[in-house]
C-alpha cells in the first residue's frame, strides 16, 4: 500500500489543526509542538522538511513501502523526540492489551506449558498463584492431553499453547493426568475460564513481622492490601515490613487509597497525599486523607526499580513518620503520564504533570534516598522471587529496625 501526501494538504492540515482543534488530545500536542517551534512558519518549514523526505523516498526508494507502518515510525520517532522514555505510542491493535496489561488482566490460565515429545503431551511447568488453573486444582508437572478436543500432537502443539496462553474470558476444556503414567481412566476433565486480574500483593510471617509484597498499583491492589494489613492487626502483628523493590506502578489514585488507609488527615503544606502540577504550574490532580489512621511499625524496603506509585507510598509514609525506608535509592520517577486515544483507535502516553508528595519535594529524576541505606550485590535483584527472606540483608535489617524499636 502506498500514500503520498502532498506539501499543501500537510500544511493546510497543521493549519486546521492550530486553529479548530477541539479536542483535547490534538490540543495537547499541539500545544507542546506550540512550545518546541515558536511561530507557525517554522511549524511549516518542519512538515515542509517532512514532504521533502517523503517525495525523494518515494521517488528513489527500491523496495516497497508501506506506509501504515512509516505513518506508525513517525508516531513512535515523534514521541521518541522528547526525551522522555514515559511517553511513546500504542499501535490500535495493541490498545487493548495494553489497558489489560495496566489494569492487571492477565490473558490465558495462569500455566507455563511445554510439550514433551515422549508423552506426546503439553507439561505444566509453572502456575501462577491466584490463576484460574491453580483455583481449578492443576500442579506442576501435570500432563495435558486435550485442549477443547483437541488431542496435543507435534502437528499442534504451538497452537494449542496459543488457545491456553493468549485467549481472554475464554472457556478452555482441557483432558490431563497426574502423571505420565496415569492410564485412560485416572484422567480428569476440567472447564477452566481464561482470562483473570493478577495478584499484586504476597504476604507471610516471619519470626512475628508481618511482610508485605507489592509487585504493582493495580485497581484491585487497595483491596489486597487493606485486607492483608487488616489481617495483621487483628492476629496482633504491630511491625510491618512492605516490600516495594522493583515495584514499577503508576497508578497514583491506588497509591493514594494505601496511603490513605494508614495516614491521618494532613495539616501541613497543602494538606494534599500528592499534588501534580503542570508544567505551567497549575494543579491537574491531587488527593487527600480522612481522619482514620492505622497505629504500627512499618519499614519499607527500596531499591532502583522502586518507581512512581511506589515511590509515593514510601514518600509519603515517611512524610508523616508512619514508616523508616531501608535498602536503596529509588528510580526517580516521579511525574504523571496520561493516556490520550487517537482517532484510528491508536493512543499515546504523554507526561503531563509533575508529582508533588505530601511535605517532601519532588523526587523526579532524583529519586528518595533511604534512612537505613543496605546496598547488595549486583545481580541480587534479578533473583529476588527465589530469595529467601532469611538470606535477604534488606529484609533483615529492617527487621532488627524494627525489633529495637
Amino acid at each position: 500500500m502506498s500514500k503520498r501526501i502532498p506539501l499543501g494538504i500537510v500544511v493546510a492540515l497543521l493549519l486546521a489543526a492550530v486553529l479548530c482543534s477541539s479536542f483535547i488530545s490534538i490540543n495537547y500536542v499541539v500545544n507542546k509542538n506550540n512550545q518546541l517551534l515558536v511561530d507557525l512558519p517554522a511549524r511549516a518549514d518542519q512538515y515542509s522538511d517532512l514532504a521533502e523526505i517523503e517525495e525523494i523516498v518515494r521517488r528513489e526508494y527500491f523496495g516497497e513501502i508501506d506506509s501504515d507502518v512509516v505513518d506508525r515510525s513517525l508516531a513512535e520517532g515523534f514521541l521518541s523526540g522528547l526525551g522522555d522514555s514515559f511517553c511513546y505510542y500504542i499501535a490500535a491493535e495493541d490498545f487493548d492489551a495494553y489497558t489489560n496489561l495496566v489494569s492487571g488482566k492477565v490473558s490465558g490460565i495462569g500455566i507455563s506449558v511445554y510439550y514433551e515429545k515422549e508423552t506426546d503431551n503439553l507439561v505444566i511447568s509453572n502456575i501462577e498463584h491466584g490463576s484460574p488453573a491453580d483455583n481449578a486444582g492443576f500442579e506442576i508437572n501435570n500432563q495435558i492431553i486435550s485442549v477443547n478436543g483437541k488431542n496435543v500432537s507435534f502437528e499442534n502443539y504451538e497452537e494449542l499453547i496459543a488457545e491456553i496462553s493468549d485467549s481472554y474470558d475464554t472457556k478452555l476444556k482441557l483432558v490431563y493426568a497426574k502423571s505420565a503414567e496415569d492410564k485412560k481412566d485416572q484422567h480428569s476433565e476440567a472447564e477452566v475460564k481464561s482470562g483473570y486480574s493478577q495478584l499484586s500483593c504476597f504476604k507471610s510471617v516471619e519470626n512475628g513481622i508481618g511482610y508485605i509484597r507489592i509487585v504493582n498499583f493495580f485497581d484491585t491492589t487497595v483491596g489486597e492490601f487493606v485486607e492483608i494489613m487488616n489481617n495483621f492487626i487483628q492476629d496482633g502483628i504491630s511491625d510491618i515490613i512492605i516490600d516495594l523493590r522493583n515495584s514499577s506502578g503508576t497508578n497514583l489514585d491506588v497509591a493514594a487509597e494505601m496511603i490513605d488507609f494508614i495516614v491521618p488527615v494532613g495539616n501541613e503544606g497543602t494538606g494534599a497525599i500528592f499534588t501534580a502540577r503542570n508544567s505551567e504550574g497549575a494543579i491537574v490532580k491531587q488527593a487527600s486523607s480522612d481522619a482514620d489512621s492505622l497505629s504500627c511499625n512499618i519499614a519499607l524496603l527500596t531499591n532502583r526499580g522502586t518507581e512512581c506509585a511506589a515511590e509515593l507510598l514510601a514518600c509519603d509514609l515517611r512524610d508523616f513518620g508512619k514508616a523508616v525506608i531501608v535498602g536503596e535509592k529509588t528510580s526517580g520517577h516521579g511525574s504523571l503520564q496520561e493516556l490520550f486515544r487517537l482517532e484510528d483507535g491508536s493512543a499515546i502516553t504523554l507526561t503531563v504533570a509533575e508529582i508533588i508528595p505530601y511535605t517532601s519535594v519532588s523526587f523526579n529524576g532524583v529519586g528518595i534516598e533511604p534512612d537505613l541505606l543496605v546496598e547488595v550485590a549486583d545481580g541480587f535483584y534479578n533473583n529476588l522471587n527465589s530469595i529467601a527472606l532469611s538470606d535477604d540483608p534488606q529484609f533483615q535489617a529492617a527487621a532488627t529496625f524494627l525489633k529495637a524499636k
